[in-house]
């Protein structure tokens, strides 16, 4: 039994490629502020968040990474069998209209991410860690009172 030799489009690689990192930037940034959220304060430094994103992005993303590619063997789309011409034909308007589309939506979430997102919690630390020191302050004039 001859089995068909099969290949990708390059087209097929790239979306695959893009849908892969996208999800995941967006598993690695959500486990990481879902470990940083529910860490206690006191083990709040940056050797514990590093060991535990780290182990959360790699134990997790193998098992994803498996399952992602079991779904794109069941694609068709962009598969080459034998015989089959690589040659690139040009997009038409609409795929290019959703291509374009598709990576400017990316490149808008991961700058929204970076610009708007990281600001955010930058303040929320920064008025945490200002109510500790009133609180800390407030307990110190009490003490000495």
């Amino acid at each position: 039994m001859s089995q068909l030799c099969t290949t990708e489009s390059h087209r097929r690689t790239i979306v695959k490629s893009l849908l892969w990192r996208f999800i995941g930037i967006f598993w690695t940034w959500g486990g990481a502020f879902v470990i940083i959220s529910l860490l206690p304060d006191a083990q709040k430094n940056a050797v514990v968040i590093a060991t535990l994103v780290t182990a959360w992005h790699h134990s997790t993303r193998m098992l994803m990474y498996y399952g992602y590619e079991r779904i794109w063997m069941k694609v068709s789309w962009g598969k080459l069998g034998q015989g089959d011409e690589i040659a690139a034909k040009p997009l038409q308007l609409r795929h290019r209209v959703l291509w374009t589309s598709g990576v400017v939506l990316s490149i808008t979430l991961i700058f929204w991410l970076l610009l708007s997102v990281t600001p955010n919690v930058k303040k929320v630390q920064k008025d945490i860690l200002q109510q500790k020191s009133n609180l800390s302050q407030t307990v110190d004039k009490d003490g000495k009172s």
